[in-house]
């Protein structure tokens, strides 16, 4: 038998093509996802061996400015599957001017991002922050305030290399910001080479000169680099073209509202825990923390079908989209496969990684079934939505959120928790179920919202 002529064949069936394409792209866009996360650890862990405060401060100023940011970068995602559909369309000369609108989008956000961080204090004064928490929250915010044009700056360079399915400088950069966060961390909260202590404050700075050595980065890349001579990214065209920026605007803002949505009912769940005790907190964040890092995995691949699925509309090939889809899906199984089983078989020795408190693992490890049952949920919102964003099709896909997880999934969750209506209050165990419900429910939303396009049926 001929060996390498059934191999070749078999590699060259259009849905294996997809799903190696689709590897490859999703696999420095997962690098790049994992150092940015990497940089909320590294703030996390020095600030704790700072002081308890520092790491307390560190966490409540994290719970304000993440948020905002998922919400600002959300609405500038809009340029991803934009430039995705005119690299398809081979109409790069389109490219530059859609940045340049960007640009606009990004200053305003850039204003409004520097006077809100700024202006925290009265808002912790107003929530009753406790005293000796207060000012390094506010300072540490106050530190990132001064990086807010540089974390928009690169989310906009990010999103147009997204776009061009030009991942390696991204993830190179990315890990280039790690590497700074980590020395400006140790020199800034503990006080070396001279400098002071600053303690959670000097998180804050080290975040914000990590982020203008990323974006410095990036531009010198972009300037240098000879691919961007055809998308034209650097004349002197700086007049808004109000039309452009309404259209990247009702792109981009249910994008913000859907990543606001999904990213902030974490946090409201961790509030209502909070008066149940120690143990419950922490065994709901272990079990959070690692679903979190799993996260990474799905997430890189709804970027990457993002970025497909655009190209391949651009260039009207629709067959492609469809074999692009089914490989995501076919990615998708497999990640949550390989994650459910994971979970399920050392529930235990992963939480035993977090604490040495019995208790503490033995509820964590109850929790992370959950946490198991949901990778397939997961997994397949995450691929459906983003294949919606490819589509452009955005603003039925933050309505379809909003119900599953605020409309049904919350309220379910918060029944089940703290109240008898159902049956007895089941604490965090109830609000794990109501977040399966309504990651659920989005993906049966969200499939079903893909598969109803014509160009997908």
């Amino acid at each position: 038998m001929n060996y390498s002529k059934f191999s070749s064949s078999h590699s060259d069936h259009p849905l294996t093509k997809q799903l190696l394409h689709l590897l490859t792209l999703a696999t420095p866009v997962f690098a790049t996802q994992f150092s940015q996360m990497a940089m909320g650890v590294v703030d996390t862990v020095m600030s704790g061996h700072a002081s308890a405060a520092d790491l307390a401060a560190v966490a409540v100023g994290s719970s304000i400015w993440i948020p905002l940011i998922l919400f600002f970068g959300g609405i500038l995602t809009a340029i991803t599957p934009t430039i995705a559909h005119y690299c398809g369309a081979k109409e790069l000369s389109k490219i530059g001017h859609t940045i340049r609108q960007s640009a606009w989008i990004g200053g305003v956000l850039s204003i409004l991002g520097f006077v809100a961080l700024f202006s925290i204090h009265d808002l912790f004064v107003f929530m009753s922050v406790e005293a000796p928490i207060l000012p390094i929250a506010s300072g540490y915010l106050r530190a990132i305030a001064w990086g807010m044009p540089a974390i928009i700056g690169f989310f906009i360079l990010r999103y147009l290399n997204e776009g061009m399915a030009n991942i390696m400088p991204i993830m190179i950069t990315g890990f280039l910001g790690l590497l700074v966060n980590i020395v400006s961390n140790y020199i800034l909260i503990f006080g070396h080479f001279g400098f002071p202590a600053l303690g959670g404050v000097g998180a804050g700075w080290a975040t914000t000169i990590t982020h203008w050595v990323m974006f410095v980065c990036l531009l010198i890349y972009h300037l240098k680099s000879q691919k961007f001579l055809a998308i034209k990214l650097f004349i002197p065209d700086l007049s808004p073209h109000f039309h452009e920026l309404i259209t990247l605007l009702k792109l981009g803002i249910p994008i913000g509202i859907s990543f606001f949505v999904e990213g902030s009912i974490f946090s409201i769940i961790a509030l209502f825990l909070a008066p149940m005790g120690v143990i419950t907190v922490a065994a709901h964040q272990i079990a959070l923390s690692f679903s979190s890092l799993i996260f990474i995995l799905p997430l890189s691949l709804s970027i990457s079908l993002t970025i497909q699925v655009g190209q391949n509309i651009g260039a009207q090939q629709y067959q492609q989209v469809r074999d692009t889809i089914k490989a995501g899906y076919l990615i998708s199984l497999s990640i949550s496969l390989i994650a459910a089983f994971i979970i399920m078989s050392f529930s235990s020795d992963i939480a035993a990684l977090y604490t040495n408190n019995i208790e503490v693992i033995e509820l964590a490890s109850s929790l992370m079934i959950f946490t198991a049952l949901y990778q397939f949920s997961d997994g397949i919102q995450l691929c459906s939505a983003g294949s919606l964003r490819g589509l452009k099709d955005t603003a039925i896909p933050m309505f379809l959120s909003i119900v599953a997880y605020w409309i049904i999934g919350f309220p379910l969750g918060y029944i089940l928790a703290l109240t008898n209506l159902i049956t007895e209050e089941m604490g965090a165990k109830g609000f794990w179920i109501g977040l399966l419900c309504g990651l659920s429910l989005s993906a049966i939303f969200m499939t079903l919202r893909l598969y109803t396009r014509p160009k997908i049926r």
